[in-house]
């Protein structure tokens, strides 16, 4: 039988795996990821569509790193160029600061242990979309290969606030984004190009993070803030920063099965964005939802499904917005695991995962996966 409970008198085993909260009734460890979101994210601009993205947190706790996204986003890098055509593409260039799957792996809304919290992961997007633009006569064909390593840190106070944990938290990423592009022209004619960038991206803040949890059920409710402080130049082909503000409202929900050791949780949110002012492009407000089912195969060790769904909720805006609103939509899912290695002593985590898109408009359609290891203190 599972709790989420300290035992009064725990065993070696549980004694060494403390810090990450749950225990069988024989005292041992079955899940260690005290809270959810994981938001990780980054941005690299398309200077022809004004493609560009963003961290989302992942990692405020072991399965926030809200990336941003991810929010996200988390959030993730979107590389750009060929200043000759339109700026545009649903969220300016099809992307955001959400990054699927960047809400966590397990436990969504799980309670954090007080304490420190240092978390690191890498995140891989690998993708691909086709749009026409200049009145249909212009085709790009953009590829897509980002890479980012996020760092983050979270602080959980040990006294109760509003009955539930209070944390805040910071995630720095710095990556890589690649893109090529096949331009066909009005007379058909064609010419690739490629970009690439190696820089720091766009800083995300998690002033806001309330947990409470009442037996096998947990809720979260947070604030992801997107600092526009990532590298950026309106006259480069390739930016790893977005230029402008995001703000990410979010909860979660879990339900954690204490008999057989199956999790469930669902983490929705609504990201709002300021205009880019060397652009004049306001993206549309955001809606996205993640959702885990994990089970647990021994104390240490379980398996699971990760999916996601994205929905941009109002057109983008200003004089840069050439396209008109063009809402962007997509949803994915794919595979996960945790694991806590015996030789860690309980204070460390390890998470995976991939998510296929299953359809993708006006957005990249794209393979993701991402690694994170995770440290308590």
């Amino acid at each position: 039988m599972f709790s989420l409970i300290r035992k009064e008198n725990p065993s070696p085993t549980a004694e060494i795996h403390r810090d990450f909260g749950l225990y069988s009734s024989e005292g041992s460890v079955v899940l260690g990821a005290p809270r959810g979101g994981d938001r990780d994210g980054g941005a690299a601009r398309c200077a022809a569509v004004r493609s560009r993205r963003n961290l989302t947190i992942q990692g405020m706790s072991i399965n926030e790193l809200h990336m941003t996204s991810l929010k996200a986003f988390p959030a993730a890098a979107l590389a750009g160029f060929l200043a000759s055509t339109h700026p545009g593409l649903a969220a300016e260039g099809g992307f955001s600061f959400y990054l699927p799957g960047t809400a966590g792996d397990v436990a969504l809304a799980q309670s954090p242990e007080p304490g420190w919290q240092v978390v690191k992961t890498v995140f891989v997007q690998q993708g691909d979309l086709d749009v026409a633009v200049l009145q249909g006569r212009v085709n790009l064909g953009l590829d897509l290969t980002m890479v980012l390593d996020i760092v983050s840190a979270t602080y959980t106070l040990d006294q109760k606030v509003l009955g539930g944990t209070y944390t805040v938290g910071a995630a720095v990423p710095f990556g890589y984004a690649e893109l090529e592009a096949t331009v066909t022209g009005p007379m058909g004619g064609t010419f690739s190009a490629e970009r690439d960038s190696f820089n720091i991206a766009d800083i995300a803040l998690v002033p806001f993070q309330m947990n409470w949890s009442f037996g096998n059920f947990s809720l979260k409710l947070a604030e992801v803030v997107y600092v526009p402080t990532g590298a950026y130049d309106v006259d480069e082909v390739v930016n790893l920063g977005l230029n402008h503000w995001g703000f990410d409202t979010t909860a979660a929900a879990t339900y954690f099965n204490l008999e057989t050791g199956t999790e469930f949780s669902v983490a929705p949110g609504i990201l709002f964005n300021t205009e880019n002012n060397a652009t004049d492009y306001r993206t549309g407000n955001e809606f996205h939802v993640d959702f885990t089912v994990n089970q647990f195969l021994s104390e240490t060790f379980g398996i699971g499904v990760r999916g996601y769904y994205y929905k941009q909720i109002t057109a983008d805006s200003g004089s840069g917005a050439a396209l008109g609103d063009f809402k962007g939509e997509s949803y994915g899912v794919g595979p996960g695991f945790i694991w806590f290695p015996e030789f860690a002593a309980g204070k460390m985590v390890v998470l995976g995962k991939w998510i296929h898109d299953l359809d993708a408009t006006n957005r990249f359609e794209s393979d993701y996966g991402t690694l994170t290891v995770a440290w308590t203190f």
